[in-house]
């Protein structure tokens, strides 16, 4: 799961991979930080884009993205303040989301320390 979070209104989509976050996301608009994405338990993503060979005098245009991991950056938790509104993948309220990301964040803390409880 890949959270969009949509700086000029708030809504924060939930999608099912970042492919189609990708595909929702326009290049153009993720390059002006209209949008912030977040892994599945919270953390940040960042648009990494391709580099694209232009001609002098050709058109500007943005190239893809992929959403990796940055060195650092605020959490989604850290920015619920901003969620007006929440949709996709079966969730409705930010209560829900807050769920979501507490079980997401136990999942991936279980997968760090090898699947091993203490």
């Amino acid at each position: 799961m890949v959270f969009a979070l949509d700086t000029d209104n708030g809504g924060l989509l939930a999608f099912p991979a970042t492919a189609e976050a990708a595909a929702h996301c326009k290049g153009i608009d993720v390059k002006d930080g209209f949008w912030l994405f977040f892994s599945e338990d919270g953390s940040p993503l960042e648009a990494r884009f391709e580099r694209l060979n232009q001609s002098e005098g050709s058109a500007l245009s943005v190239g893809d993205y992929t959403l990796q991991r940055p060195m650092s950056g605020l959490w989604l938790q850290e920015r619920l303040s901003q969620v007006m509104k929440v949709e996709g993948c079966g969730l409705g309220t930010v209560t829900e989301l807050v769920e979501t990301l507490k079980v997401n964040r136990a999942k991936r803390a279980d997968r760090d320390r090898g699947g091993r409880r203490e």
